[in-house]
């Protein structure tokens, strides 16, 4: 893990990334720079850990680039991937408002990766002396408090079809295309979904015999959404009055960019 001082802080991606993060977007430009004070630039080669679950939470992040694999054993000593966060995405911001304040999974860089770090200090201190501050912020993270009930509306409510369906809809809508990319591997998505590996693989044949989407390995291409939404039962989001997913997998301050 290599630390930058400020000096390379401020280039335009960097402002492009606070502009549009939802700690930073709806606050004046006062303000983020007083966020932004001690923030650290901090390069992960691949493979290298941006802090583990149990460590003192004291800094939270924005990915500038690469990709940040969330994740945390489970009692059988099994790894289980909650969340791969891109550029934009912010993470442990939720954590910081946590007593105790420990980062309850690991961050390991998925390859080689850059981030923001910003400090838990100065954003509680910003906090206690910007009402309105506060109030945006408490509002963003019930809405993904929200999302989050959502999800395990998921795990718990639907059958297996249903779970993948809606995770495909999902990806669909974040990724803006009907060439889609799995963001982990089927191992890894199947114990996001709660189904076992081979049932996984008999859902994905399945599909594809019903032609609602083709593609192979980790490329999904989404033929009919119409269809595949009917074969299992689900309402077509892109139908919905709202004109938005209101089901979806993303949330839980960071399953769509903010998971802790």
């Amino acid at each position: 893990m290599t630390f930058v001082n400020s000096g390379e802080f401020m280039d335009d991606i960097t402002t492009q990334l606070l502009k549009d993060s939802f700690i930073f977007s709806s606050i004046k430009l006062e303000a983020k720079v007083a966020l932004s004070k001690g923030v650290q630039v901090v390069h992960l080669s691949q493979g290298k850990h941006l802090f583990e679950a149990g460590a003192v939470a004291n800094r939270f992040y924005i990915v500038k680039s690469g990709e940040v694999c969330l994740y945390r054993y489970s009692p059988e000593g099994e790894e289980k991937v909650f969340q791969v966060l891109r550029e934009g995405d912010t993470l442990a911001e939720a954590v910081m408002f946590m007593n105790p304040n420990v980062y309850p999974v690991s961050a390991r860089a998925k390859e080689d990766t850059v981030v923001l770090s910003f400090s838990r200090e100065v954003l509680l201190s910003f906090c206690n002396s910007c009402n309105e501050f506060s109030m945006q912020l408490l509002s963003a993270m019930a809405t993904k408090l929200s999302q989050a009930v959502n999800r395990v509306d998921q795990l718990t409510l639907k059958g297996a079809n249903q779970r993948l369906v809606s995770y495909l809809l999902d990806l669909h809508q974040q990724q803006g295309s009907d060439w889609m990319k799995l963001p982990v591997a089927h191992s890894v998505l199947a114990g996001q979904l709660n189904i076992a590996p081979e049932t996984l693989s008999r859902l994905f044949k399945k599909l594809r015999q019903e032609e609602v989407i083709s593609g192979k390995g980790g490329v999904v291409v989404m033929l009919d959404v119409e269809k595949m939404c009917n074969l299992v039962n689900l309402p077509n989001p892109y139908k919905l009055s709202c004109g938005t997913q209101t089901d979806s997998w993303g949330g839980c301050c960071n399953l769509n960019g903010h998971w802790i």
